[in-house]
């Protein structure tokens, strides 16, 4: 086995956990503005305020707990995807299956730690979040299993741009488009990403978000595009703006299946290795 790359995969993998959401199958909408009328818990209702949608989304999440998915995520001209299934409790559960460049790798993730086979009948690497992002990125990554923990950025430093109803793979949903101020949040990204908060917090980006609801006003669709935060990170490092920044970054994610139960174990022990010490974060 590799294990470079196992280490490599797992540091995407914690920047995927930060975020994702799915390809894009919405139809077109009414336009409908957002009134943000009544109860902001109201099932349904069209929000214009980033922190009442982000409360009720996420209070309706924890309250099904569990759910399937799949993601994308896209860094210049490289593309991985996983598909898998959660459990958002106060230890989140995580199992999923990552195509990174025709190589497949499973990752299971309980609590703060993860798991990671690379091929089909290999041994998994058993290693400790935290010691891949230190001990704040690694707790952060970990939460990042569930969505309400990107939520959390819409309410902290998000604002509303726009939302139209629409329907997603015949569901119909609110489709929301979000606009979040990366100095408010350059704290939270810089320890879940493992980049010193130092390092971010002279980037002036708007980081767009977008998520789709659906009439239980559960998230189904969820996107963040990190192309110009990227941009301006790397040419603040004094790098310019490399092949992987000048490519975009985003990062999508779809959920379904809101409530069903999942069974997500830890391996058997006689095919689980401790990942070797020293190796890069």
């Amino acid at each position: 086995m590799r294990k470079t790359s196992l280490v490599a995969g797992a540091a995407a993998l914690l920047l995927v956990l930060s975020g994702c959401g799915g390809n894009d199958s919405a139809d077109g909408g009414n336009g409908n503005g957002g009134n943000g009328s009544g109860d902001a818990g109201a099932v349904g209702q069209l929000f214009s305020d980033a922190g009442q949608l982000a409360d009720t989304a996420s209070q309706n999440t924890s309250d099904k707990k569990s759910a399937k998915f799949d993601m994308v995520m896209k860094m210049g001209q490289q593309q991985i995807t996983y598909d898998g299934e959660g459990e958002f409790t106060a230890e989140p559960k995580v199992k999923m299956t990552m195509d990174m460049g025709g190589q497949k790798v499973e990752t299971i993730m309980i609590g703060q730690t993860m798991y990671m086979q690379m091929g089909q009948g290999g041994q998994y690497m058993k290693m400790d979040v935290g010691e891949l992002t230190g001990q704040q990125g690694g707790a952060q990554a970990a939460e990042m299993n569930d969505p309400t923990k990107l939520l959390e950025f819409a309410k902290k430093a998000g604002e509303i741009t726009d939302s139209e109803e629409t329907t997603v793979e015949g569901q119909q949903a609110t489709h929301y488009t979000i606009d979040l101020d990366f100095a408010k949040m350059a704290d939270e990204m810089g320890a879940l990403t493992g980049a010193a908060g130092e390092q971010l917090k002279g980037v002036d980006a708007n980081v767009p978000m977008e998520v789709w609801l659906n009439s239980e006003d559960l998230p189904i669709k969820m996107t963040m595009d990190m192309s110009e935060l990227m941009k301006q990170a790397m040419e603040q490092a004094g790098g310019g703006a490399n092949q992987m920044a000048a490519g975009g970054m985003t990062m999508e994610m779809n959920y379904r299946d809101w409530g069903t139960p999942v069974n997500i174990e830890e391996p058997p022990a006689d095919q689980v290795q401790d990942a070797p010490a020293g190796l890069p974060n």
